[in-house]
C-alpha cells in the first residue's frame, strides 16, 4: 500500500489547530509549515511518477519543481513555481533559528498546499 501525501496536509491542519503545550507552540507551527510542503510536494512527485517520469534519487525536490515548471501546461507551470516557492518557506521551518513562525505563516503554508492539492 502506498502512502498519501495529502495525509501531511491534514496533519498540518491538526498541528495548527491543537497545539497542546504553548512552550512548543513554535515547533508545531514550523512543523506544520514542513508538513504542508511535503504533502504537496510528494503529492505532486506522484503524479509524475504515474505519467511514466522516472524521478532521480538525488535532488530529487529540484527535479520535480522543474518538471512543473517547464512544462507547456499553465496549470503545471503555476503548480512548479508554487512549489518553488514553498520549498523554500519550508527550508526556513526547518533550518533558520531566527525568524517569526507564527500561526499566520503556518496558516498560509496550509492553504498553500491545499491549492496545489487542488490544481493537481
Amino acid at each position: 500500500m502506498s502512502f498519501h501525501w495529502d495525509l501531511y496536509v491534514q496533519l498540518a491542519d491538526e498541528l495548527i489547530r491543537y497545539q497542546r503545550q504553548k512552550h512548543l507552540m513554535e515547533a508545531y507551527f514550523r512543523s506544520a509549515i514542513s508538513r504542508s510542503y511535503y504533502g504537496a510536494f510528494g503529492s505532486a512527485r506522484v503524479k509524475l511518477e504515474k505519467r511514466g517520469i522516472n524521478i532521480p534519487r538525488q535532488n530529487t525536490h529540484e527535479f520535480v519543481i522543474n518538471e512543473y515548471q517547464n512544462s507547456p501546461d499553465k496549470k503545471n507551470k503555476q503548480i512548479g513555481r508554487a512549489l518553488l516557492t514553498f520549498r523554500r518557506e519550508r527550508n526556513k521551518a526547518d533550518y533558520e533559528h531566527s525568524g517569526t513562525f507564527d500561526f499566520n505563516k503556518a496558516r498560509r503554508a496550509f492553504l498553500k498546499a491545499q491549492q496545489i492539492l487542488t490544481q493537481l
